[in-house]
């Protein structure tokens, strides 16, 4: 099974060097560009990311990290069985690739991981092989796949901080590119989950309009798409190199147009770049937007563990963050930035 994904966000599985590495590389030129007179602060954010603060889980069928390394943003890549081993905290980002296969106690993992505030960012199969075991009760597989083919695509949250940005050109016609097998999903909750894009194809082929989701668990929060984060296939659209399509593009000054066009990136095509484009800007503010998130958090967690102790079965060293979340006969009900829950005695915590 694979499935690119081509809204302003979009990608596939094992792209080919014909198409994925070129547009890859014009979107990064032109994101940076963008954000450079747009958002200068949030790229400075972006460049901060250290290698830990987002951890990209090994798939078998799509990749990540590929978009990741093109956008140069730092990131650390683990294999499934070892999620459950692995020190995940509040200010983090974890990235499933599909299929998201893992053991119980990585699932496990990373429930706890999103309940202490961490971000988790998931694509087609973990659908069904993580959020629906780790979240119950907010999405779920509907039980069908999809077909082979592109489907027009309704941004239905165009202010949300996640999409803002992700068009190039105002022309742009979003589309989903959907390869055989991908999962519908099914909203549970929709006082919770808010949808972010749909397609009402989709809707009436296989009964499940969402495209891209988001909801908030505990203190972090859950995003996920009908599809796979790297883009394999071309896209549809005129077969127009970037570079000639450059003064039309959105965001851009009359230098930095000039510097495309002459930096040799802008041979691609103009479809598949838009296509790049959208999902590394996508991602580019998921990233922006948990380190502000990260601000508030240090803020919540306003405890440290006075002393090494145990939570919830845990080893807890000394010093770790921790939040307080219930006083009941003289104990507290602690969380830890790692996730861990339990009663302690207020003397085993000191202030920030």
């Amino acid at each position: 099974m694979r499935t690119p994904i081509v809204l302003a966000l979009a990608l596939t599985l094992s792209a080919p060097a014909w198409a994925g590495e070129a547009a890859e590389a014009a979107a990064a030129e032109l994101l940076e560009m963008r954000m450079k007179t747009e958002r200068p602060e949030d790229l400075q954010l972006l460049k901060s990311v250290k290698g830990k603060e987002i951890i990209v889980v090994k798939g078998s069928m799509d990749h990540i990290e590929s978009v990741l390394q093109a956008a140069h943003i730092r990131h650390t890549v683990i294999q499934p069985n070892q999620v459950q081993h692995t020190d995940l905290h509040a200010n983090q980002i974890v990235m499933v690739n599909c299929p998201g296969t893992m053991p119980a106690a990585g699932v496990q993992r990373i429930a706890k991981f999103v309940r202490a505030g961490g971000l988790l960012y998931t694509t087609d199969w973990a659908l069904l092989n993580v959020v629906q075991k780790a979240f119950p009760h907010t999405i779920a597989h509907n039980g069908r796949g999809t077909g082979d083919h592109v489907t027009a695509v309704q941004v239905k949250q165009k202010d949300d901080n996640i999409m803002a940005g992700v068009l190039l050109t105002k022309n742009t016609q979003p589309q989903w590119w959907l390869e055989g097998g991908s999962y519908p999903i099914k909203i549970l909750d929709k006082k919770r989950v808010k949808v972010l894009a749909s397609s009402r194809q989709m809707q009436q082929q296989y009964g499940a309009d969402p495209v891209m989701v988001r909801f908030r668990w505990e203190d972090g929060e859950v995003i996920h798409v009908v599809s796979h984060f790297y883009r394999q296939i071309g896209t549809q659209g005129a077969n127009v190199a970037a570079d000639k399509m450059v003064d039309g593009i959105d965001g851009l000054t009359a230098e930095q147009k000039k510097s495309f066009k002459a930096s040799g990136k802008g041979g691609a095509k103009m479809s598949d770049v838009e296509s790049s484009y959208g999902f590394q800007r996508a991602t580019s503010n998921i990233i922006v937007g948990k380190k502000k998130r990260n601000q508030a958090l240090d803020k919540e967690y306003n405890f440290e563990f006075s002393d090494e102790t145990v939570v919830e079965g845990e080893r807890v060293p000394k010093g770790r963050r921790a939040k307080v979340i219930e006083k009941k006969d003289g104990k507290w009900k602690v969380r830890d930035d790692r996730g861990n829950e339990d009663w302690v005695a207020p003397a085993e915590l000191a202030p920030r």
